[in-house]
């Protein structure tokens, strides 16, 4: 794999850990904040999956076109 496509993850990874972490913590009463990170880590890991996917080129995923 190529280095843009793991920094292309790690740096969208960061960005939706900090958004879930900022939303949760002030937008969220504290009593359930626990079962807020719970049903958000689908979120947190899915979106810079699909995001980094979505966004690759053949050649970062090493894809070879059949003709």
């Amino acid at each position: 794999m190529s280095m843009k496509f793991v920094s292309r993850f790690v740096v969208v990874l960061v960005l939706v850990m900090i958004l879930s972490a900022l939303s949760i913590q002030f937008f969220f009463n504290p009593d359930y904040t626990i079962v807020f990170w719970i049903l958000a880590v689908p979120v947190i890991l899915g979106a810079p999956i699909l995001a980094s996917v979505v966004l690759a080129s053949n050649e970062e995923l090493d894809l070879h076109q059949v003709n």
